[in-house]
């Protein structure tokens, strides 16, 4: 799929015709924390903006965290200290909110960019909305007792 998007690829539609097609990395369905491993990112930020764990729910509209400023963080985080030693390279990705990843699998995939491409579970994040949330206010509004 990496050759595909910047070579092409011939390809028929349903109807024979032949078409020159590309395969750019569009979407990535996921969980939040899988979200973060993608991204390179730290579980404490998030994977599609620049906002840290403490800035959550704050009314200032983050820049998205862009493929280019990770790539860029985790090049100056190399240089920093030395990825083969793990332990240093770890405490310098928390500087950046990092994970410990230096090479993602995206990094060479013309186009792909993890803010764009990196979609919400709906479901997944319906489900907890609800359970989280919205059955814990209805819990303390009506009373357990109320609820069946």
């Amino acid at each position: 799929l990496k050759i595909a998007v910047v070579v092409g690829v011939m390809m028929s539609d349903p109807i024979g015709n032949l078409c020159y097609c590309f395969t750019p990395l569009v979407t990535y369905i996921t969980d939040t924390p899988e979200q973060s491993l993608l991204a390179c990112i730290s579980p404490r930020a998030s994977p599609v903006s620049t906002v840290i764990y403490k800035e959550f729910g704050d009314a200032f509209p983050h820049p998205p965290c862009t493929a280019m400023r990770t790539l860029d963080d985790i090049k100056q985080v190399c240089i920093e200290a030395d990825p083969n030693d793990f332990e240093e390279f770890l405490k310098a990705t928390k500087c950046y909110s990092l994970s410990s990843v230096q090479k993602p699998f995206w990094q060479d995939w013309l186009l792909s960019d993890p803010s764009k491409f990196l979609m919400l579970e709906v479901l997944h994040h319906f489900h907890h909305l609800f359970w989280d949330h919205d059955l814990q206010w209805c819990n303390n509004v009506l009373g357990s007792a109320k609820i069946d």
